[in-house]
């Protein structure tokens, strides 16, 4: 029993190197294998026996706990040591899950929670009872793929008996759902083509200067937006223009570096000032990565940016992401500086 809790610790240790879990997602499907070392109260015949069970994860957000978990596990054909006869053991229970993320691919996780245990042929202190839970695990998000490789050892404890049992788990996590964040929206205008005017016949009038409603330096006949705050820099046309963040990230990251944070102070004082203004927020990476994997890390990389402005009081209403993958390069992919240009957030504005 020693080497194989010697043996399970080793391994966590190895998988413990760093990660960050995917928040893109609602829910998390996880089949898993485990085995259960259990004390001499429950008279098995096999001290260390296998299980397969599966749990569903729904992922919280705004809450300190991380994840609320249901799972189920089930054991057969558990033979008494001097009893004929075996017993099966279902096991069901609902734990409340912290992850601490380490870096972009590891995380660890705590888990505690209640649950009850069936056991279909009782024996010696071997009963149905309810169960307490508790454990630490680690957690490997595999790149591309939208799955994660868990691991984890809990205890187990029957509150009927006072029973002690450790389980050790591997399993392979599934997202399910993805998340969308309705409450950032935007609209973008309609500007619709002006169309030619035919100047009358030259007739000698009085001098009259040109309409300007909005103060913006475009005449009325000429301004395609024609209720553009006073103040804002404006095109040709009388309407905001693209501003470029100038926000670059670094190869398969969606972290804003403080090197940024100048920028975006000076973007939310715009907006701050100009409280019509709205904007879209357009997020691009570069083509390393499959299309999928590409799309899922600009939308991260626009929700980042967003995020960042709400933390100045941009109200989540003006504010809209959009994750365009590697379908809109600006440089070329084929070298290392193409690539950093093309990993960018750039922004719309609008009225």
């Amino acid at each position: 029993m020693k080497k194989v809790l010697i043996t399970s610790a080793f391994s966590t240790l190895i998988v413990l190197a760093a990660s960050n879990p995917s928040k893109e997602y609602s829910y998390e499907i996880t089949p898993f294998a485990s085995g259960i070392l259990t004390d001499s109260k429950s008279g098995l015949d096999d001290k260390n026996y296998l299980n397969a069970g599966i749990s569903l994860g729904r992922n919280l957000d705004d809450s300190f706990i991380d994840q609320i978990e249901v799972a189920y596990l089930r054991s057969d054909n558990l033979k008494y040591k001097d009893l004929a006869g075996s017993t099966n053991v279902n096991r069901l229970f609902l734990n409340a899950v912290k992850i601490f993320p380490l870096n972009e691919k590891f995380a660890a996780y705590a888990l505690a929670g209640v649950g009850y245990q069936n056991v279909t042929h009782e024996a010696f202190e071997h009963t149905d009872s309810a169960v307490l839970n508790y454990g630490l695990g680690v957690r490997y998000d595999i790149p591309y793929y939208g799955i994660s490789v868990k691991s984890d050892v809990r205890h187990l404890i029957a509150v009927e008996n006072n029973a002690n049992d450790f389980m050790y788990t591997l399993g392979l996590a599934m997202p399910l759902g993805k998340k969308y964040n309705d409450d950032i929206k935007a609209t973008v205008p309609i500007v619709e083509e002006e169309k030619e005017e035919i100047m009358p016949a030259k007739v000698e009038k009085p001098l009259v200067l040109p309409e300007d409603d909005d103060k913006d330096g475009v005449i009325n006949k000429l301004d395609k937006c024609p209720n553009t705050t006073k103040g804002v820099k404006v095109n040709s046309d009388g309407c905001v223009e693209t501003i470029n963040l100038n926000i670059n990230f670094d190869n398969n990251s969606a972290d804003i570096k403080n090197t940024y944070n100048e920028k975006l102070v000076s973007f939310a004082k715009i907006m701050q000032e100009n409280k019509n203004l709205t904007a879209v927020i357009e997020a691009h990476t570069d083509s390393k990565g499959s299309d999928s994997y590409n799309q899922t890390l600009s939308d991260r990389r626009a929700i980042s940016v967003v995020n960042a402005l709400k933390q100045y009081n941009i109200e989540s209403n003006r504010l809209k992401a959009i994750g365009y993958g590697e379908t809109q390069p600006i440089a070329s992919n084929d070298n290392e500086e193409g690539k950093a240009q093309n990993r960018r957030v750039t922004a719309l504005l609008n009225q």
